[in-house]
């Protein structure tokens, strides 16, 4: 396996140095609202990414990728064709897709239902038990 850590993650974020660092001041509200009109900024450019990818019989997906031999690890939001496997990922998906030295010809293709808020929340609340039963039992 690669030992790696979460800052070893090349990360290709759409939301800009500049927003991300910004200091927002004001009331929660305030600050909400201007986030919300920085963000509206970005449209056009997603826009027109979106609109190159279709152009090209391509569609937007975020790919995360696992390069054991180059050890690198990147995060990024790709225009795919429809040879990649995740071109038919529909919204309410994940797709993980295994290219090894066995499967070189043809990943392997592991693909389900993604989380949703219902099935994310019940994790949490999982999680929370757990730790609830960890703690009750320290004393």
């Amino acid at each position: 396996g690669m030992d790696v850590d979460v800052e070893d993650v090349e990360v290709d974020s759409i939301i800009p140095d500049g927003i991300i660092n910004k200091d927002y001041t004001g009331s929660w509200a305030e600050i909400d609202d201007a986030v919300i009109e920085d963000l509206k900024a970005l449209d056009g450019e997603m826009m027109e990414r979106l609109q190159a990818a279709l152009d090209n019989d391509q569609v937007l997906r975020y790919k995360f990728v696992i390069d054991k031999e180059a050890n690198t690890v990147r995060c990024a939001l790709e225009s795919v064709d429809n040879t990649d496997p995740l071109y038919r990922l529909k919204a309410n998906e994940n797709l993980v897709s295994f290219e090894t030295s066995r499967y070189t010809t043809s990943p392997l293709i592991v693909k389900g239902a993604a989380a949703g808020p219902e099935l994310a929340a019940s994790g949490i609340f999982s999680d929370l038990l757990r730790l609830t039963r960890a703690y009750s039992s320290l004393d």
